[in-house]
């Protein structure tokens, strides 16, 4: 054959390609001679070689060997009806619109018409669901929607001597606002109902003092037993309870949906990377002062591409809020349940709703520390 490697391989076509060179030969030195180098047969040549005088080039390549007709296929009719029932019922497959609009084609029939004309549903990526679910997020308004959830630390190697050594707290209680994307975090020892429920009460007070009405505010949790999750009847007292009665609206997760969860989780994700794993510790006292820095740096300094590159202050800003309620630090909820009276009927449930929080907030030493970066955001806007 007259065709080398290099552009047997670099050809689309190959068939077409030794059709052509075999045209060409045939025209120079004769069918016998062709036939003979190809290796093909002289009346194969000449039916090539008519083909090519009589078309050009273009008439060397594959022809449709499809029948000109088909005697089963649907007919019009019958795709006008397939089409206007999947119209009716665009979530309805194949099997079903046969089964309930009486359709003749077969199942396989309808599908192909389906696809033919564009009428499948296509399954969507999960960066698509993703970008859905934000697009869906952007409607919400600040402080409308919360996430609360908690994180073992127990399981960061890059934490766990320190966390030995030092005494340093074993479960981080997070709460995000899924609009902002505003992050309040607290520790503490152990899993209980009681530091749930004084993280969500000293956040949701705080955020009373800057405007912020809860009267309707959804905060969902997954079904872990410090939020009540697995309780088998609803009780008059523990964290759904005290949280309904702050007046907020508290949602367990569906089972097996934890996409659902998605904005805390992240944050978990980024905590961990961000914080735990760069991060050394001299004492408590330095870990209580670099965990504060980190969530002052989330709240106002770190940009979200997934929320336009903004801040969570300057969304919060954007919105009407006062983004100074972004300022509370995280606390040691240990220590606060020591400060804090418990009703003796909850148990180690919930401690009573008194008012010595306000005192007990106010004299902390955090107070200045808050007062000196309310001047500072100040000064900035």
């Amino acid at each position: 054959m007259s065709l080398n490697y290099y552009d047997m391989v670099r050809s689309k076509d190959k068939n077409f390609d030794v059709r052509l060179a075999m045209v060409k030969k045939a025209r120079t030195e004769g069918i016998r001679k062709t036939a003979r180098e190809f290796g093909a047969s002289r009346n194969t040549v000449r039916l090539w070689l008519r083909r090519f005088e009589a078309g050009g080039p273009s008439a060397l390549r594959e022809k449709s060997r499809a029948p000109k007709s088909c005697p089963h296929k649907t007919s019009p009719y019958g795709e006008r009806r397939i089409i206007e029932s999947r119209h009716q019922a665009p979530c309805f497959g194949p099997r079903r619109l046969k089964d309930l609009f009486g359709l003749k084609p077969s199942v396989s029939a309808i599908a192909r018409v389906l696809r033919q004309y564009g009428l499948t549903r296509q399954r969507r990526k999960k960066y698509k669901k993703k970008n859905d679910l934000r697009q869906i997020k952007a409607l919400y308004k600040v402080g409308e929607r919360f996430q609360m959830d908690t994180k073992p630390l127990k399981d960061i190697p890059a934490y766990w001597a320190f966390m030995k050594a030092l005494g340093l707290p074993e479960h981080q209680y997070t709460i995000r606002d899924v609009k902002s994307g505003a992050l309040f975090i607290d520790y503490a020892g152990s899993l209980s109902t009681t530091y749930a429920y004084l993280s969500f009460r000293r956040v949701a007070k705080h955020l009373e003092r800057f405007g912020a009405r809860l009267n309707g505010t959804i905060l969902s949790t997954d079904n872990g037993g410090e939020f009540g999750g697995t309780e088998r009847r609803e009780r008059t007292y523990g964290f759904h309870a005290e949280a309904e009665a702050l007046g907020v609206r508290h949602r367990f997760l569906p089972p097996r949906t934890p996409n659902a969860h998605g904005d805390v989780e992240s944050s978990h994700a980024a905590i961990e990377a961000e914080f735990f794993d760069l991060e050394s510790y001299r004492s408590r006292q330095d870990f209580w002062e670099k965990i504060r820095t980190y969530q002052l740096w989330w709240n106002y300094a770190r940009p979200n591409y997934s929320k336009g590159g903004r801040t969570p202050a300057e969304i919060w800003e954007e919105e009407g809020g006062d983004p100074r309620c972004l300022l509370l630090p995280p606390t040691d909820l240990d220590e606060l349940s020591r400060q804090t009276l418990i009703d003796p009927r909850v148990g180690q449930d919930v401690p009573v709703d008194t008012e010595s929080w306000d005192e007990i907030f106010f004299k902390s030493k955090i107070i200045m520390i808050e007062f000196q970066l309310i001047q500072t955001w100040s000064r900035k806007a």
